[in-house]
C-alpha cells in the first residue's frame, strides 16, 4: 500500500497527447463500443477515463516516499509488454509508455494488457481492490474504467436514464453476457406484438393485406373568391416517394357539384417526368386554391389558422362527419411480401374506413369533450413517442410520425399494459447506488 504522502503519478506526469489522440478516435469507433449502448449527451471517453484513473491509482517511482516493494513488482509486470526498466526515471516513463499504450481501445479487452493493469495496480494498492466513487456517473465511463482496472465501483446519478445505463452497462452485461442480446430480443418482440394488438383499431389492415403505417395529413383554409369557398390544403410538396424505382406522388381532380363549394380529390400516380407533380399550395404564407387558382394573402391565412387553433386538429360535427381542420391526404402502408419494406400509398378522398377520423371522434365523444359554438368536436391526441401519456383525442399533426392512438378521457393516463406491466416490475429510483 502506498503511503499518502507518496505522489501520484498523474500528479508529476502525464501523456496527455497520446491519451488525446486514441480518445479522438473513439468518435469514430461504432462496433463493440458501449457508446451504442444508448446515446448520452455528456459521455467522457473511455481513454482518457482509463489513463487518469490508471495514473491516480500508480505512484511516482521517483518519490523518495514510493515503496521499494512495488517498484521491484512493477518492474517484473511491465516485462511482459516491454523492455524492464533499470531505473527509477526509467520506471516512470516505462509506466507512462504503459498508461499511453492501454489508452489504446484496441488494446482495452487485450490479455496481456488486463493483466499487467490489474497487477501494476495490485501493486501499489494491496490485494485489497481500491473503491472507485462516482457520484455522477452519467454514462458510466468512469466506474466501467475502474472495474476494467481490477477496481471497486460505486456509481449513482439523479437522471433516471442515466440510472438505467448504468444498471445495463455495470450490472446486467457483465452478469448475462450473450443471453442478454437474446433477452432483449424476446423481450422487444413481445413489446412489438403486444403494441400492434393495442393499436390495431387505428391501423386497420386492407382486404389485400397491406397494413397502414402512416398518415399523410395537411392543414387547410377556406378559399375566399367569390363563387368558390374550395378547401385548400396547405402542403409545400405533393411527392410521396422521389426514390428512382419507386416514384410516387399525389394528383388532384377538382369536383364541382350544386349548391356546395368545389372540393379537391387526391389520387396515388407514379409521374413520369417532375413536371407531371403539382406544385406547392403555400409559399410565403400565401395558399392558392387548387379549384380556381386564387390566391390567399398572407394575413387571411394566418387568421383563418388562429381560428382553428393552428389548424392541427379535425374538426367533426355531432355525427363524426368531419366539416374542417386538417385533412387526411394519403395512407402509406407496407404490404406482406415485398422486399426491401416496399410501401404503398391509398389515396384518401373516401376513405373506406378513415380510421383515424372515426377513431379520434369516437374517444372524443366518449370522453364528453365541449362541444364549441358551432357544434363541432375538436379533437386531439398525443404523439406515440409520449407513450406513456395519452391525450383523449386527436391531433392530425401527430400522425406525421406514422404512430397514434387514442383513448377516453377518463383515462388521462392510460398505458399500454407492456408499459404499465415494465413499470410496475421496475420502479424509477433517482440517485441510486449500485455496487459493482
Amino acid at each position: 500500500m502506498i503511503p499518502r504522502e507518496c505522489k501520484r503519478l498523474a500528479e508529476v506526469d502525464f501523456p496527455i497527447a497520446e491519451v488525446s489522440k486514441h480518445a479522438a478516435r473513439e468518435k469514430s469507433i461504432r462496433h463493440g463500443h458501449p457508446a451504442t449502448l444508448h446515446l448520452w449527451w455528456a459521455r467522457r471517453p473511455l481513454a482518457s477515463s482509463r489513463a487518469v484513473l490508471l495514473s491516480l491509482l500508480l505512484p511516482d517511482p521517483c518519490d523518495e516516499r514510493c515503496p521499494e516493494a512495488f517498484k521491484r513488482q512493477a518492474c517484473g509486470v511491465l516485462g511482459e509488454v516491454r523492455q524492464p526498466p533499470a531505473s527509477d526515471a526509467e520506471l516512470r516513463k516505462a509506466l507512462l509508455w504503459f498508461v499511453g499504450a492501454f489508452a489504446n481501445w484496441d488494446m482495452a479487452a487485450h490479455p496481456t494488457y488486463l493483466r499487467v493493469a490489474r497487477n501494476l495496480v495490485r501493486a501499489a494498492q494491496g490485494e485489497d481492490a481500491p473503491l472507485v466513487v462516482d457520484p455522477f456517473a452519467g454514462g458510466g465511463s468512469i466506474p466501467l474504467e475502474a472495474l476494467r482496472l481490477g477496481c471497486e465501483a460505486f456509481a449513482s446519478d439523479l437522471n433516471p436514464v442515466a440510472c438505467l445505463i448504468l444498471k445495463v452497462m455495470l450490472e446486467d452485461i457483465p452478469r448475462l453476457g450473450p443471453g442478454l442480446s437474446e433477452e432483449l430480443r424476446r423481450v422487444g418482440a413481445d413489446v412489438k406484438r403486444q403494441a400492434e394488438r393495442d393499436l390495431a383499431d387505428l391501423y386497420p389492415t386492407d382486404p389485400d393485406g397491406a397494413t397502414p403505417i402512416a398518415y399523410l395529413w395537411a392543414r387547410t383554409v377556406r378559399c375566399e373568391a367569390p363563387n368558390c369557398g374550395a378547401e385548400i390544403p396547405l402542403s409545400r410538396s405533393f411527392w410521396l416517394c422521389r426514390k428512382p424505382k419507386r416514384k410516387r406522388a399525389l394528383r388532384y381532380r377538382v369536383e364541382r357539384r350544386q349548391d356546395a363549394p368545389p372540393v379537391a380529390q387526391f389520387e396515388v400516380f407514379a409521374p413520369s417526368t417532375d413536371d407531371e407533380v403539382a406544385g406547392s399550395t403555400v409559399a410565403r404564407a400565401r395558399a392558392t386554391c387548387l379549384c380556381c387558382g386564387a390566391v390567399l394573402p398572407p394575413e387571411r391565412v394566418r387568421l383563418q389558422l388562429a381560428t382553428q387553433r393552428g389548424g392541427g386538429d379535425v374538426v367533426f360535427d355531432a355525427d363524426g362527419r368531419r366539416t374542417g381542420g386538417a385533412r387526411m391526404t394519403a395512407v402509406v402502408t407496407l404490404r406482406p411480401g415485398k422486399a426491401g419494406g416496399t410501401t404503398g400509398c391509398r389515396p384518401t378522398p373516401t376513405m373506406r374506413r378513415c380510421a383515424a377520423h372515426r377513431s379520434a371522434w369516437r374517444a372524443s365523444s366518449m370522453s364528453g369533450s365541449a362541444t364549441g359554438s358551432s357544434g363541432c368536436v375538436r379533437c386531439r391526441m398525443s404523439r406515440f413517442r409520449r407513450l406513456v401519456r395519452w391525450a383523449s383525442g386527436y391531433s392530425a399533426t401527430g400522425c406525421s410520425s406514422g404512430a397514434t392512438c387514442s383513448r377516453p378521457a377518463r383515462e388521462p393516463r392510460w398505458r399500454p399494459s407492456y408499459v404499465r406491466r415494465a413499470q410496475e416490475s421496475t420502479p424509477i429510483i433517482y440517485g441510486s447506488v449500485w455496487r459493482c
